[in-house]
């Protein structure tokens, strides 16, 4: 009976106070009300109840409020977003080796050379690459997007999950000097050919002190595709091969919708 008086007295307050509040105004006001008690056994037949507000209370807790909502979005922004459509479908992946001599070619005569911060050493075999193969067309706007994107940061490989079918996935990604991660490839964990590609990537990236590259060439339905001769290759970019963990992304998984969540 006690919360029934309370709730009618409270009711009547914001019936006849409602229009005095508003997005960042919540005045001091008080009002008593005359309020019919419910217990009908009992010997009182009314009762009267003050309903005040609290501003100081209230301040204090949209204060908390805003803190909360600015930790969230703290750590929404912190938190690193995985994209899957910079790369073009259906295009051509491998990693390989480009010779010193084929390096020093593509630093001028690739129609966008993204140059190394610092001279790379080139006592081992060669400078490890990724090379993207699509069309034409395609291949300039990849191009275009990385551009966009202030340029291209480094190149990672991050371990990645099917829980439904119990695979395993060594995910290519690809760093934008935006921040942005971006899915440039999905290879089977444990398949015989991924795997010597990559024992070697990680040996010729030790020899390099930790530098590689991506070649973006076109000639994907041409008799060129999977081999891209020096006219096909567009783009070279000389990155940094990125530590896994330093991008923070643990085990992703492949979750119903097609998308990858951490």
């Amino acid at each position: 009976s006690i919360v029934l008086v309370a709730l009618e007295a409270l009711h009547r307050f914001l019936r006849a106070s409602s229009r005095k509040f508003g997005p960042e105004q919540f005045p001091a006001l008080t009002q008593s009300y005359r309020i019919p008690f419910p217990d009908y056994n009992s010997e009182k037949k009314t009762t009267t109840v003050k309903v005040s507000t609290m501003p100081k209370v209230a301040e204090e807790l949209m204060e908390m409020v805003a803190e909360a909502m600015a930790e969230q979005e703290e750590h929404e922004f912190d938190m690193p977003v995985l994209r899957d459509d910079l790369v073009p479908p259906n295009s051509f992946l491998s990693l390989g080796v480009l010779p010193w001599e084929s390096v020093e070619y593509l630093r001028y005569n690739t129609k966008w050379h993204q140059e190394a911060s610092e001279e790379i050493d080139t006592s081992g075999e060669g400078l490890p690459v990724v090379v993207i193969q699509t069309s034409l067309p395609k291949a300039n706007k990849l191009i275009e997007d990385i551009q966009e994107a202030e340029g291209l940061d480094g190149i990672c490989f991050n371990p990645g999950e099917d829980p439904r079918i119990d695979a395993y996935y060594d995910l290519g990604i690809l760093k934008t000097s935006d921040g942005m991660l971006h899915l440039f490839g999905e290879f089977i964990e444990d398949d015989p050919t991924h795997v010597e590609a990559r024992k070697k990537w990680d040996r010729r990236c030790e020899e390099t002190e930790g530098w590689c590259g991506l070649v973006i060439a076109r000639g994907i339905t041409g008799a060129s595709r999977g081999k891209p001769k020096f006219k096909d290759m567009v783009a070279f970019f000389e990155v940094r091969s990125l530590p896994g963990k330093e991008l923070g992304l643990g085990t992703l998984q492949l979750v119903e919708q097609q998308s990858l969540s951490f």
